[in-house]
């Protein structure tokens, strides 16, 4: 880990996460603690399947600042904190903004295509914060295993997560799923992408 890199993506997107989200939510409800009903988040932004037949790709960005519950968002931007610090301090900008963009937009995509109207329009940032945790895993695994705080922070991000699908859904949701699985990928690229380097640095 470096030390004296700042993670300033991170801390940057959990900032306007709860930013976005409290305002939407006070706009909706009166309150930034407030429920901000789903049938009203594709007026702040939310994804839908109209929205992306309209070519609206700027949805994918912002899909992921607005929640239907805040709390359920403070818990969201928690994981990514924790998870982003530890692993853009390692990684950089560039991966980790990957990990949010990519495995965010592609779990909320697949959000718009499972759920039933009006749960059917994509929002919230568990995508992204799962998609940390897949890349986290795969990270541990091959790479930091006696880093038990990196440890303690993929369980925080994934337990709660999957003890509410399988709650709410009987089952991880499928948009939860790709988006850890997308984050498992980057980092499998990263890897072979810092092998590969580390060998020709070698030679």
């Amino acid at each position: 880990m470096n030390s004296n890199y700042k993670p300033f993506f991170t801390i940057a997107i959990a900032i306007l996460t709860v930013c976005v989200s409290f305002f939407v939510a006070y706009q909706i409800s009166g309150s930034i603690l407030g429920k901000s009903r789903i049938i009203y988040l594709a007026d702040y932004g939310g994804l839908t399947v109209e929205s992306i037949k309209a070519f609206e790709v700027w949805r994918f960005i912002t899909a992921q600042f607005v929640h239907v519950h805040q709390k359920h968002m403070i818990y969201n931007v928690l994981s990514i904190l924790f998870l982003g610090i530890l692993l853009e301090r390692k990684i950089g900008f560039r991966y980790t903004l990957s990990i949010w963009l990519f495995a965010g937009a592609m779990g909320t995509l697949i959000t718009t295509q499972f759920g039933s109207p009006p749960w059917n329009t994509g929002t919230g940032a568990s995508q992204a914060a799962l998609g940390f945790a897949g890349f986290a895993l795969v990270f541990y695994a091959v790479k930091f295993r006696r880093e038990y705080l990196l440890l303690a922070a993929i369980l925080f991000a994934v337990l709660p997560a999957l003890y509410l699908d399988i709650k709410t859904a009987g089952y991880p949701k499928p948009g939860h799923a790709l988006s850890f699985i997308i984050g498992s990928f980057i980092a499998v690229w990263y890897l072979y992408k810092s092998g590969q380097q580390e060998a020709g640095t070698k030679s």
